[in-house]
């Protein structure tokens, strides 16, 4: 048996057996991890479907491979109790239970000799992202006759999606089971005198993608799931994505998903202000008042490198915002807030606070300092000479992130999708989409003055100040966190969980971007980079 990730390392996957959210309610005997195993010879001809499949931007997505015998067990087993009705509404909402058995669920399955998969067809778009499902008139494992390839239920336009599935696979030798428009075997098979009771474990690949493969499990199959990069010497070692960008519609994550980076933001935020100081537009020690003269005298002695730093001791916006806040705030809406906040946490420059609108007031100043709304000054000097095409502030009623992903947190034992808060449309301290691939480009500007001089480099990978209060051993520079060699930040807002981790003297950069509240992702992006360090 092979692992198809071995021939395509990102083979869309949706294996609920592993799991409970399937036809049985229940994980199935003989699943220990949601893999695709088949025989060699199915293996290879899958991955050429895939290949061939890509040239017309159309993708795979795998239901399920090789089955165990034990796992067959476990279904007759499960269609022999007619008191267990819970997934009838989901699965056969036309049959009794008692059909199942037979054409629908049989002693012996074809799948436990390694040949067989189910699978269905998703189409991409023009740059290969946003791959969606075809629609194919039923979910997988729908019993009843309209899952039929030739039911005369499905209408026109899925029977043509059913062909367009039917002749990528027949072309590769693989034969369709009439039942079931998801089902395939290749012909001749393998092993058809053989039945195999081997679970499904984890992947077996070499280290350091069976490593990878465990730490990132989480975010595998029909979830909110995640976007993975590791750089060394600005070639891409690891580039996938991992689960849905959008789960309601389907949508595959992929390297080219953008992604809310919430905090991650800052650094972008913080570059602009260095921008602008290499400009000649503003000085780092300048007063927040000379550009933001209406906040009060409280604020009067802090300067933008305190902004920067974390230092100014203002107030954090989020609790004068209330439990009823209308809407969504914008930056100038904390600007009004702190307006009227003649006091501070500590006098400016004498600790460190993290504050979400010292970088809120900074993007402000951005657009007082460049005379430019803080979007179009990202575009103009940042994102675009960098070829980050797919980035942007994100702002309401304008441009849309391309290949957006939606953010979800886990409620009630479900997925739900939170994506939005009354804070998000604040863009300095954290609005900003962007992918892995847009990423990539920004890591690589951050070893040589294509962007920023080596003075400013300096100044935000310098550790200006000991980071208190927070469950991390760190210095803060602008927008940056120093850790032992590691520079790094981390970014969350409500269904969104990212950070960037860079070894600069290995030139090795980890990025992991998601769309869920759950998990923390620094200590994964730490794992996966120690796969990759070097004595």
């Amino acid at each position: 048996m092979v692992d198809v990730r071995s021939l395509v390392p990102d083979l869309s996957q949706q294996i609920a057996y592993a799991g409970r959210d399937n036809f049985v309610g229940a994980p199935v005997d003989g699943y220990a991890a949601p893999r695709c195993y088949l025989k060699r010879e199915a293996a290879a001809a899958l991955a050429r479907v895939e290949h061939a499949l890509r040239a017309r931007h159309q993708r795979l997505r795998v239901f399920d491979c090789y089955r165990p015998a034990r796992a067959v067990a476990h279904f007759v087993r499960w269609a022999g109790d007619p008191a267990d009705q819970r997934t009838k509404a989901a699965h056969y909402p036309d049959l009794d239970k008692s059909q199942l058995l037979g054409a629908y669920i049989a002693p012996v399955s074809g799948h436990s000799r390694g040949a067989t998969v189910d699978l269905t067809l998703l189409q991409c778009d023009a740059q290969d992202a946003d791959c969606r499902p075809l629609d194919m008139g039923t979910d997988f494992d729908y019993f009843g006759t309209r899952a039929n390839t030739a039911s005369p239920q499905a209408t026109a336009a899925q029977h043509a999606n059913r062909r367009q599935l039917l002749d990528a696979m027949a072309a590769q030798g693989f034969a369709n089971y009439p039942l079931e428009w998801w089902h395939y075997t290749l012909q001749p098979e393998p092993a058809p005198g053989v039945l195999y009771d081997v679970p499904v474990t984890a992947s077996e690949a070499p280290m350091p993608q069976a490593r990878i493969d465990r730490l990132m499990q989480r975010y595998e199959g029909d979830v909110p799931g995640a976007a993975l990069l590791v750089l060394r010497d600005g070639e891409a070692l690891v580039r996938r994505g991992y689960g849905r960008s959008d789960l309601e519609a389907g949508v595959e994550a992929g390297p080219a998903t953008t992604y809310r980076l919430a905090s991650v933001s800052k650094q972008f935020t913080a570059a602009a202000i260095l921008l602008l100081a290499q400009d000649g537009r503003l000085g780092l020690d300048d007063p927040v008042r000379k550009w933001l003269p209406s906040l009060p005298p409280a604020a009067a002695a802090i300067t933008l490198r305190q902004l920067l730093t974390h230092t100014s001791g203002l107030i954090d916006y989020e609790d004068l915002m209330g439990a009823d806040w209308p809407g969504q705030i914008r930056d100038a809406g904390v600007l009004a807030l702190l307006e009227r906040e003649d006091r501070l946490y500590f006098p400016p420059g004498s600790a460190y606070r993290y504050s979400n609108g010292g970088y809120a007031l900074l993007a402000l100043v951005v657009e007082r300092a460049s005379a430019m709304p803080y979007p179009d000054f990202l575009r103009t000097r940042i994102f675009a000479p960098l070829g980050m095409h797919d980035s942007l502030a994100y702002v309401a009623g304008g441009p849309a992130p391309p290949h957006r992903a939606f953010g979800y947190s886990q409620i009630d034992g479900r997925w739900q999708r939170t994506d939005q808060s009354p804070t998000s449309a604040v863009l300095g301290d954290g609005g900003i989409y962007a992918s892995i691939d847009d990423l990539a480009r920004w890591d690589a500007a951050l070893y040589d003055d294509r962007l920023l001089d080596d003075t400013s480099r300096a100044l935000a990978f310098a550790p200006q100040v000991r980071v208190v209060g927070e469950p991390y051993e760190a210095g803060y520079g602008f927008g940056w966190r120093i850790t032992g060699d590691t520079l790094w930040h981390s970014g969350e807002t409500i269904g969104f969980r990212n950070v960037i981790v860079r070894w600069p003297r290995q030139r090795l950069t980890v990025i992991l971007l998601s769309n869920r509240d759950d998990p923390e992702p620094y200590r994964t992006a730490l794992a996966v980079g120690e796969l990759f360090l070097t004595p």
